[in-house]
Parts: structure tokens; C-alpha cells; sequence
């Protein structure tokens, strides 16, 4: 199901329904800064073991999160004073940013070395989205692994019928994909060179 849905003007019965389905373990297509974006609730195994097959996605690959503002990040993530500096300075914004996991993180999201990665886009439905169920929301992109991006939301309807409960529509997303930053022990590593320039983040 294809749906209309502004945060700054909320329809009740669609905002419902998102609802309904990101709490009873749905799944939901969404438009982010960077590229349309698949989630679900942080905290059921079931949906995101689901997310992994319908992507074709190796478990042993790691999703991020998308977190509503920093205090949710301190929540599930290890933040030094350098890292929060260059977190605030970066984000909201295409970035991700692969950070220490604190135990709450569920293991299946987590690396080998207990990492996460972390989001705030520059997007209000993915925000408005964590905020409806008071927690973050996995992030990983709308599309099958190793293919390309899903642009459109009809696209993305018809590539994932059996596992997307509902997709967003915010028109065509001609983007790039967020750029991902190691951020250990006050290291910075660029993993991935997406949309986030490095200015910001490289001396």
C-alpha cells in the first residue's frame, strides 16, 4: 500500500496505521535524504530477520538506525567528546556514522566488533517515524543486495508486496546513499564516500 503522509500535517488514520504496523512488527518504505529507505521496530527480531530475506541480505551484514536526536543516540551508542562534536556538526544530514554499541543494541544489529551505525537524516518522515513508537527504527535501503537503488515508490511496492506493509510516498529520490564514518576511538575511517561531503569530517 502506497500512502501520503506529511509530518507537519499528519492525516490521523494514515498516521494510525503507520503506527499500527511499525508496533505489530510491519515494515515500512520510506524517503530519506540519501536514498528510500526499508524499517522497522529496533526491537523485533522477527521483522528485521524478514527485512534481511526479502533483501537478500547476508545476516552477518549489519543495518543502522535511525535515532531521533542525540539524546537517542547516547542511548544506543558510545559517544566520546570528539565524537559528539563531529556528530553535531554533521548531523541531521546524509552521514552514518558506525559508532561503539551500548548492550541494548539487539546483536543481530550489531558488527562483530559491536558496532552500530547510526543515522539522523535531514528527512522528517524517517524522524517522525522513530518518534510515533518512541524508539529508533532500522534503516537499510529499498533494494535488493547487489542491484540498484529503488527510485520509485511504485517500484519499491512492486519489488516488495510479500514484505513492505506500507510505503511512504515522497516522489522520486534521485539520490546517492549516505556517506558511513568510523568513528573509533576518536579515529575517523571513511568507509563509504556518499552524499555527506568530507569536508565536514576530514582535517
Amino acid at each position: 500500500m502506497i500512502v501520503e503522509w506529511d509530518p507537519a500535517r499528519p492525516r490521523k488514520k494514515i498516521t494510525g496505521m503507520i503506527k499500527d504496523v511499525l508496533s505489530n512488527g510491519g515494515i515500512v518504505a520510506y524517503p530519506t535524504d540519501t536514498v528510500y529507505g526499508m524499517g522497522c521496530d529496533l526491537f523485533n527480531i522477527k521483522a528485521i530477520r524478514k527485512l534481511y530475506t526479502s533483501k537478500r541480505l547476508d545476516e552477518k551484514r549489519a543495518l543502522s538506525i535511525i535515532c531521533r536526536d542525540f539524546k537517542d543516540i547516547s542511548n544506543y551508542a558510545i559517544m566520546s567528546d570528539a565524537a559528539f562534536e563531529l556528530l553535531r556538526e554533521c548531523l541531521p544530514g546524509p552521514y552514518t556514522f558506525v559508532l561503539k554499541a551500548r548492550k541494548i543494541m539487539p546483536k543481530l544489529l550489531m558488527t562483530e566488533k559491536k558496532e552500530v551505525g547510526i543515522r539522523i537524516p535531514g528527512h522528517p518522515v524517517p524522524l517522525a517515524l522513530a518518534e510515533l513508537i518512541e524508539r529508533p527504527i532500522i534503516n537499510t535501503s529499498a533494494r535488493i543486495s547487489g542491484e540498484e537503488f529503488l527510485t520509485d515508490p511504485r517500484q519499491i511496492e512492486k519489488s516488495f508486496k510479500e514484505t513492505v506493509d506500507i510505503v511512504i510516498d515522497g516522489g522520486i529520490v534521485l539520490s546517492g546513499p549516505s556517506t558511513v564514518i568510523r568513528l573509533l576511538d576518536d579515529t575517523i575511517e571513511v568507509l563509504r564516500e556518499g552524499k555527506g561531503s568530507l569536508k565536514k569530517i576530514l582535517p
